[in-house]
């Protein structure tokens, strides 16, 4: 069953107090500063350091996982932080800000913008997406980007009041979704409905960020073509001789 969008049924803020934070991003490159934990680069002062590094190359901001980093990053920056926090709570598979205690700490820390999870999969505790944007919106006084995997999920998650809608989870949550590229499809369903939508994942050349824009993307994230050098590493390693 098709989600049926209802623009009347979200929920309208005059000039709320965090567009100039939005507009920051807006038309630009945001650069997913984040490291596993079996990572070489794992450590918040190396994150630090890949934000600094990507603001010289001319990033509108950053996208970081955890406390600990966005604290290490905020000092040696004035671009907007998108926060998320990862981590597996009993119950539930939403993995990305998963309640709205996360959502505290990452603001706390010194995120501009809080990244959580948009889609309608149980949330630890029984919290409801649009109760949790509520919050974040009225005691912490931040947008919210809602990370989700489908056309419906977006729509659903713009009408609960998230200020951005990101790509972020398309491929990764719907059965049979096997994506090697951006979502292009999710990114025009949304665009077409006004929402904000921010594309993230699989963005690997120049030509898909051009691509994005030309589509109505509000703003790109990049994380592996950027921050993971194993990555890149093993994509120019696969053209090589010895890969054949």
């Amino acid at each position: 069953m098709t989600y049926q969008h209802n623009a009347s049924t979200r929920p309208v803020r005059s000039d709320p107090p965090w567009e100039a934070t939005l507009a920051s991003i807006d038309g630009g490159v945001v650069v997913s500063c984040q490291a596993g934990p079996e990572s070489p680069l794992n450590s918040p002062g190396i994150l630090a350091a890949l934000a600094q590094s990507a603001e010289r190359g001319g990033a509108a901001g950053f996208r970081v996982d955890g406390p600990a980093n966005i604290a290490a990053i905020r000092p040696g920056s004035d671009l907007p932080i998108i926060g998320i926090r990862k981590r597996h709570a009993p119950g539930s598979d939403v993995y990305i800000t998963p309640t709205l205690g996360d959502a505290q700490e990452i603001v706390a820390a010194g995120a501009d913008i809080v990244a959580l999870d948009g889609t309608p999969r149980p949330r630890p505790g029984g919290e409801r997406l649009e109760t949790i944007v509520e919050r974040i919106h009225d005691d912490l006084r931040v947008p919210v980007m809602a990370d989700i995997a489908t056309g419906d999920e977006g729509l659903a998650a713009h009408d609960a009041g998230a200020d951005l809608v990101a790509t972020t989870l398309a491929g990764y949550t719907t059965p049979g979704d096997r994506r090697t590229g951006p979502a292009f499809d999710v990114l025009d369903r949304l665009a077409a409905a006004g929402a904000r939508c921010v594309v993230e994942g699989r963005i690997w050349t120049v030509e898909d960020v051009r691509r994005c824009f030309d589509a109505g993307a509000y703003a790109v994230v990049i994380g592996s073509a950027i921050t993971v050098p194993e990555f890149i590493t093993r994509r120019f390693v696969g053209a090589t001789r010895r890969a054949r």
